[in-house]
């Protein structure tokens, strides 16, 4: 063993976080801080290293994963490493697939890609780029576990949860089911299979307990003390959100989920969130209650 690998194996193992700086990335950092691990928080510009300068990270690195020698550069000595690539972005796989080579070549023991419930939907280019994702990371020697959540509570909270009391414009059906997913049980549950033994080979389905939007738009409005009425609005002809309506790269692909949750919604099945927490998953309402917009 060299002198490196002997200080580095008398260290507490060196998580890199690649994606720290959005919303599922700053629940990863909070679970992480709790855990045996030092935390490499890897964004990717300054407006990413002030979102997340308050979350306990011992470094904070700047990565372009669009660059394979930076992207080599901020899993260096990396021993686990966490991808959670870019939503919406066309080349996300080819951003996974970077990352878990990164890994490799950095000699890392273990590599969790964040996917998405039912990765493999005809008509979601967004999600057939993540199956792509999953494929190399499968093929890959080394320890990997691909996690597949349903719909973060989140993102409902987020978007649609603040908005003023009244009707709340939702571009599809606010009346098929979803299942939600609490982001600190899917953040719990990646520390979990990165910090624990016997999950490597594994994909995991994490849906949260099922609803509708409608109800979790009155449940959202009910913790805040305000009416909030979900109504469904043709999803061909509402506004993208800022970001998306900016990148035309990336405004189709939201069209084309909008009009597959509009005519199917997005259920999963909550046994094996359930296995994994031990417990029972957070309701939309526990999830809404603990909510602090970021």
């Amino acid at each position: 063993m060299s002198e490196t690998e002997a200080v580095r194996s008398e260290e507490p193992p060196l998580l890199a976080v690649i994606g720290a700086a959005g919303l599922c990335g700053r629940y990863v950092l909070e679970a992480a801080r709790r855990a045996p691990f030092r935390v490499r928080a890897v964004v990717h510009g300054p407006a990413g290293r002030a979102r997340v300068a308050d979350l306990g990270a011992d470094e904070i690195v700047e990565a372009d994963l669009a660059e394979p020698d930076s992207v080599r550069q901020a899993v260096k000595n990396a021993d686990f490493v966490f991808m959670i690539p870019p939503a919406f972005h066309p080349e996300e796989d080819v951003f996974a697939i970077r990352a878990l080579e990164a890994a490799e070549h950095a000699g890392a023991r273990r590599f969790v890609y964040l996917s998405v419930l039912h990765p493999h939907t005809p008509g979601l280019r967004h999600h057939l780029r993540k199956a792509n994702a999953e494929a190399a990371v499968r093929g890959s020697d080394l320890d990997w576990t691909i996690l597949q959540p349903s719909m973060f509570a989140q993102i409902v909270l987020s978007t649609w949860g603040r908005a003023p009391a009244g009707p709340v414009d939702v571009p599809f059906d606010v009346h098929h089911r979803f299942s939600f997913i609490d982001l600190r049980e899917l953040a719990e549950v990646g520390v979990k299979v990165l910090s624990e033994q016997g999950h490597d080979s594994a994909t995991y389905e994490l849906a949260g307990p099922t609803t509708t939007p409608a109800e979790a738009l009155r449940i959202a409005g009910r913790v805040r003390g305000v009416e909030l009425e979900a109504r469904t609005v043709d999803w061909a002809k509402a506004p993208l959100p800022p970001g998306v309506a900016d990148d035309p790269s990336r405004g189709p692909d939201m069209r084309a989920m909008w009009q597959d949750y509009d005519r199917h919604g997005l259920r999963g099945n909550s046994n094996v969130l359930r296995m994994l927490l031990g417990r029972e998953p957070a309701s939309f309402e526990e999830a809404a209650t603990a909510f602090d917009v970021p």
